[in-house]
């Protein structure tokens, strides 16, 4: 399991004053995750910056071993947190997702011919953001982490089966239905594909597993020994069955081609950066120093909603770094300014969508943010 992440730290800024960011006003500082310490101070003081951390997220990749064939992958989930008490975002990615404006391959091909850290860096490059964990799990090893909440209620939607001895007819592993399911039956949907099936079909039937599982946690006391084990992973999972979850599919056009074996899941671009800037406002970096740091400065004296303008930011390929307040007793204003040269695109995008002026050029030779963004 790969562990990256970096700690929070809240800092007091010496120099000139700055307005108001009243904590109950500021939906970013308030609820979305990682967004400011537990430090006692006052987001209305003059001076007032808060360093962001990211917002927890695990990449878990679903593996299935056969006999003379080895490890196989089965699909993709993106796990995402919001706050500690506020749920998160479980994200269906099918194992034939192909980004045509990366490596253009299957993730189950990239993954058979490349390994782990292909599919990783992959996923990357697709969604624009790193993973706090990247967990691999067969089948069993899922399930095992879930012994103390299965049965799982399920409503499986159609017959899995296998091709009999003569090639013609097929028999029934587990019949469709609405039941609860054990352990072995379980590990069987995780891993199983019927013939023809396209991958989604496998990656909807995760979908589920994730959906019952996190149900049923949510409403009990008694929970897996998993949770007794200190991880980002586990605590990401305890998140999530702390409230509210919201299911996703990655967004794609399908595509088949004659004589392939599986339905291929192309990539929509626009919709995945509107997604994951939605559910994960302050990502890791994919690759180091893909995105230049930003600096949010509220000039409202906190009545602006903060939590659009960050998503707005990730999605235009910046990373908010830091929040504060603009000087204070100064204008009301709206404005990017940019403090260094190799990242005017993204500050020029970052204007664009939130339908400021072109941004303005401010060198700053000490600056801790490669552009500024002010909203009033």
């Amino acid at each position: 399991m790969l562990t990256i992440g970096f700690l929070f730290v809240l800092v007091a800024l010496t120099g000139a004053g700055y307005g108001v960011f009243r904590a109950a006003q500021t939906a970013v500082l308030e609820s979305q995750s990682g967004s400011i310490s537990e430090f006692s101070l006052d987001p209305a003081a003059p001076g007032f910056r808060a360093f962001t951390e990211a917002t927890p997220t695990a990449l878990v990749l679903h593996t299935t071993v056969s006999p003379g064939v080895g490890a196989e992958l089965v699909g993709v989930t993106l796990l995402t947190a919001a706050d500690g008490d506020a749920g998160g975002t479980v994200v269906t990615i099918p194992r034939t997702f192909v980004d045509p404006g990366s490596s253009n391959t299957a993730l189950s091909e990239l993954f058979a011919s490349e390994g782990l850290d292909a599919v990783t860096n992959e996923l990357r490059s697709s969604l624009g953001i790193g993973f706090g964990e990247v967990v691999v799990l067969d089948a069993s090893s899922w399930t095992t982490l879930m012994t103390a909440d299965l049965p799982l209620l399920l409503s499986l939607r159609t017959d899995l089966v296998a091709p009999s001895d003569d090639g013609e007819s097929r028999s029934v592993l587990l019949s469709e239905g609405t039941r609860e399911f054990n352990l072995t039956e379980i590990a069987r949907i995780a891993a199983h594909r019927n013939p023809g099936e396209p991958s989604l079909g496998v990656a909807l039937r995760h979908q589920q597993i994730w959906q019952a599982w996190i149900a049923r946690t949510a409403g009990t006391d008694d929970r897996p020994d998993l949770f007794q084990l200190e991880s980002g992973f586990v605590d990401l999972i305890g998140t999530l069955a702390s409230a509210e979850v919201s299911y996703r599919v990655i967004p794609t056009v399908t595509q088949s081609e004659p004589g392939g074996e599986d339905t291929l899941y192309l990539a929509v671009m626009s919709a995945i950066d509107e997604l994951i800037s939605s559910i994960v406002p302050f990502p890791e970096q994919a690759f180091p120093g893909e995105r230049p740091s930003v600096l949010l400065l509220d000039s409202s004296g906190g009545e602006v909603d903060q939590g659009p303008v960050v998503s707005s930011v990730t999605r235009a390929g910046g990373l908010v770094t830091i929040l504060g307040n603009s000087e204070s007793g100064a204008d009301r204003t709206n404005e990017v300014l940019l403090h260094d040269g190799d990242a005017g695109s993204v500050a020029t995008a970052i204007a664009d969508s939130l339908g400021f002026a072109p941004p303005r050029w401010v060198p700053l030779d000490d600056s801790t943010a490669s552009i500024t963004v002010v909203v009033g």
